[in-house]
C-alpha cells in the first residue's frame, strides 16, 4: 500500500539566495540539463516530499524554489558525469539500485495482485454502513485457558447467569461500564459474531491472539448523525475500514497460494558464522554503558565492511539461500541487510540471532515476490521507471560527490603555508559548541519533534536517542570544534546563532538534529602546539578544498552538459511549504523516503551566471 507518514521540522535558519533567468525550453518542462530533463511534477516531488527547512518563513517561496531547482539541476550534472567516468560499474551501486527496483516491482506486484481486485458488492457496502450505524454495549468473561472458558461457557449452558460469573473474575474490575464496540475495531469473524447478535444474548467461546472470550450484547446504540460533514466522515471512515478488510483478505489468500509449494534452504553452516560476526559486531559498539540509552542498535555500514573483510571473496561468493533451486550468495544476502539498515532493541545474543534469521525469512520472501514481479515485466511499468530513475539519479550524484572527494589531498607544504600565514595575520578561529542527536531512523526524528512540542528538553533526548558516542558521552555535546571539522553539520552551524536548532541534515552516519548552544573565538595556535593540531588542519583544508571544488566542477559541467532553466513556469508553480518527512511503504513490505533528500547545493550557480554573462 502506498502510504505518508509526516513529520513536522521546527527550523529557524536563513540562508538567502536569488537568481532569475528565463529560457524557453518546453511545456511544463522546468529546467533540461543535458539529456535530463526536470518535469513540473517532479520539482514539485522533491520539494513538497523533503523538508525545506525555511519553509514557514514567511515571504520565503520565490528563493527557496530557486535553491531547490539548482540543487536538483546540481543533482543531475553530477549524475550524467558519474555515467561518464563509469562510476556505474561499481558493485556498490549496482547492488542499490537493484535494491530498489526491487521494492518498486514487489510493489507494483501488490497493486496489481491486491489493490487491483479490490472491489465491494452493494451487499457489502449495505452491511458496512449498517454495521458502522450501530455501537454495540458488551460485557465479557476472558481466560488464556481454553478448557477454562469452555467450562464457563457450559455453566451458562446450564443455566448459570452471566453476570454472576463475570463479578467473581478478575476482569471484572476492568468492567464498571458496558464495553463499546464500534465497526471496524474488532476481528472480522469476532465482528461477524457480535453484529449477528440481539441483546440479552451470549456468543459462544471466540479466540483471540491473547486469550479467549465470551461475550454477552447489553444493548445496541444507533449513531446519531447531527450534521452532513459529519455524514461525510462517517462514509469515508466506512469506505476505509471496508477497503482495508477487503484488502487484508485478498492479501491472506494470496499469500498463503504463493507461498505454498516454496522450496527455501539457507546454509546453516554460513547462517550462524554471520549470526556469531553479527553479535559480536553490535556488542563491541554498545558496552554495557549504553544498553539502556542506545536503541535501536544499527548494524553500521563499517561492520558490513569488516563482516566482508573477515569472509573473504570465497564465501562471500558462496551460495547462502536456494529458493526453488536458483541461489542467492552471501554478499548478496549482505547487500539487502546493509540497504534495509538491519537493527535489534536487544543486545542479549540469542535475540539477535533470532532477528537475523527472521530477516532471512523475510529476505526470502521478498526474492520471491521480485523474481515473480519481473516475469510479469512489472519492471518496465511507467512508474516503476519514473521513480527507479530518481533514485538511480541521486546515487550517481553521490557517487560523484565521494568521487570528486577521494581525489583531493592536502600536503605538509599547503599545511605549513596555512599555518604560517594564519600566524602572521594572527588569524581568529571561531569554534561551535552543539547539542546533536543522531540516528540512522527519521521516526526518531519524528519522536524527538513531538516531544520538543510538548515541552521536553533537547539534552535529554539527545542523550537518550543519538548513535554518536562522543555526544552520549558528553551529556549530548560536541565541541567544542571549527566550522570545517563537521563537514555539513559545519557547514550550517557557521550560520547560525546560539540557541537556534537545524534538521535533520542527511550526513553520512544518518540523520543529525542539531543546536547551537555556544561559540567562541580563539586565535590560531602557536607553531609550538601546531603538531598537536596538524590532523585537523588538514581536514579543515581539505574540506575547503572540496566546497570550493565541487562549486567550480559544477559551473564546468554546466557548461560542459548544458543547462537551461524555464524561469517562467518555475515562478508559476504553487508549492505547499510544509517541512516534512514523507516516506513510502511498500505493498508487501519495505520502506524508503517518498523521494531522494537532496542536500541543498546551489552557490555555484552565482558564478555560473557571471561566466555566461561574460561569454560572448
Amino acid at each position: 500500500m502506498y502510504l505518508h507518514k509526516v513529520t513536522y521540522i521546527s527550523t529557524i535558519v536563513v540562508l538567502m539566495f536569488n537568481a532569475s533567468f528565463a529560457q524557453t525550453i518546453g511545456q511544463n518542462i522546468v529546467a533540461k540539463i543535458g539529456a535530463y530533463e526536470i518535469t513540473e511534477e517532479e520539482f514539485l516531488e522533491r520539494f513538497e516530499l523533503t523538508p525545506q527547512i525555511k519553509a514557514s518563513i514567511t515571504g520565503i517561496s520565490a528563493s527557496l524554489k530557486n535553491e531547490v531547482l539548482y540543487s536538483l539541476v546540481a543533482e543531475k550534472l553530477w549524475a550524467l558525469e558519474a555515467e561518464e567516468l563509469r562510476l556505474t560499474n561499481s558493485g556498490l551501486l549496482q547492488s542499490t539500485f537493484k535494491a530498489i527496483e526491487k521494492m518498486f516491482v514487489r510493489d507494483a506486484l501488490y497493486r496489481e495482485e491486491i489493490l487491483g481486485k479490490v472491489n465491494f458488492s452493494d451487499e457489502y457496502l449495505q452491511e458496512a454502513f449498517s454495521r458502522n450505524s450501530k455501537t454495540l454495549q458488551l460485557y465479557y468473561l476472558f481466560s488464556e485457558s481454553k478448557d477454562e472458558i469452555l467450562q464457563l461457557h457450559r455453566k451458562i449452558k446450564d443455566g448459570a447467569y452471566f453476570e454472576s460469573l463475570l463479578v467473581q473474575r478478575s476482569e471484572f474490575s476492568l468492567q464498571d461500564e458496558p464495553y463499546s464496540v464500534n465497526y471496524g475495531q474488532m476481528d472480522k469473524g469476532v465482528e461477524a459474531s457480535l453484529y449477528s447478535m440481539l441483546p440479552g444474548e451470549v456468543s459462544t467461546p471466540i479466540q483471540s491472539p491473547n486469550g479467549w472470550y465470551i461475550f454477552k450484547l447489553v444493548s445496541i446504540e444507533e449513531k446519531i448523525i447531527s450534521d452532513s460533514k459529519q455524514a461525510e466522515a462517517e462514509k469515508k471512515n466506512v469506505l476505509t475500514i471496508a477497503s482495508a478488510n477487503v484488502t487484508d483478505s485478498i492479501f491472506k489468500e494470496f499469500y498463503e497460494e504463493f507461498f505454498s509449494d516454496v522450496r527455501a534452504e539457507t546454509n546453516a553452516e554460513l547462517f550462524f558464522e554471520l549470526a556469531e560476526l553479527v553479535v559480536k559486531l553490535i556488542n563491541k559498539r554498545y558496552d554495557i554503558g549504553y544498553k539502556s540509552v542506545s536503541k535501536p542498535y544499527y548494524l553500521m555500514p563499517e561492520d558490513l565492511y569488516t563482516i566482508e573483510s573477515d569472509f573473504g571473496e570465497k564465501k562471500l561468493n558462496a551460495e547462502f539461500i536456494r529458493l526453488n533451486d536458483e541461489l542467492t550468495t552471501l554478499d548478496n544476502f549482505l547487500q539487502q541487510l546493509a540497504f534495509e539498515k538491519f537493527s535489534v532493541d536487544t543486545l542479549d545474543s540469542d535475540l539477535i540471532k533470532a532477528k537475523l534469521n527472521s530477516f532471512v525469512k523475510k529476505f526470502i520472501e521478498y526474492e520471491l515476490l521480485a523474481r515473480e514481479g519481473y516475469k510479469r515485466g512489472l519492471q518496465n511499468k511507467a512508474d516503476v521507471k519514473k521513480y527507479l530513475n530518481m533514485w538511480r539519479t541521486y546515487y550517481l550524484s553521490e557517487a560523484f560527490r565521494k568521487n570528486l572527494a577521494e581525489q583531493i589531498s592536502i600536503s605538509d607544504e599547503e599545511v605549513n603555508t596555512y599555518v604560517g600565514e594564519s600566524l602572521d595575520a594572527n588569524k581568529l578561529i571561531i569554534k561551535i559548541k552543539i547539542l546533536e542527536l543522531l540516528t540512522e531512523d527519521l521516526k526518531i526524528i519524528s519522536n524527538t519533534i513531538n516531544e520538543l512540542e510538548r515541552g521536553a528538553d533537547f539534552r535529554d533526548l539527545a542523550v537518550k536517542y543519538t548513535i554518536r558516542e562522543e555526544a552520549k558521552e558528553n551529556n549530548g555535546e560536541i565541541g567544542y570544534f571549527s566550522l570545517r571539522d563537521f563537514g555539513e553539520i559545519g557547514r550550517i552551524a557557521a550560520t547560525m546563532e546560539i540557541g537556534e536548532m537545524y534538521g535533520p541534515v542527511q550526513v553520512p552516519e544518518g540523520y543529525s538534529l542539531f543546536k547551537v548552544i555556544d561559540k567562541k573565538v580563539e586565535t590560531f595556535p602557536e607553531e609550538s602546539s601546531f603538531s598537536s593540531v596538524k590532523n585537523k588542519i588538514k581536514i579543515e583544508l581539505k574540506y575547503n578544498k572540496f566546497s570550493e571544488e565541487i562549486i567550480e566542477k559544477t559551473v564546468e559541467l554546466a557548461n560542459k552538459y548544458g543547462v537551461k532553466v524555464n524561469q517562467e513556469i518555475l515562478e508559476s508553480i504553487e508549492v505547499l511549504n510544509t517541512t516534512t518527512v514523507v516516506y513510502r511503504y511498500f505493498g508487501f513490505g519495505g520502506r524508503l523516503l517518498a523521494v531522494p533528500m537532496t542536500t541543498p547545493n546551489y552557490l555555484w550557480v552565482k558564478q555560473w551566471q557571471e561566466k555566461e554573462t561574460l561569454s560572448p
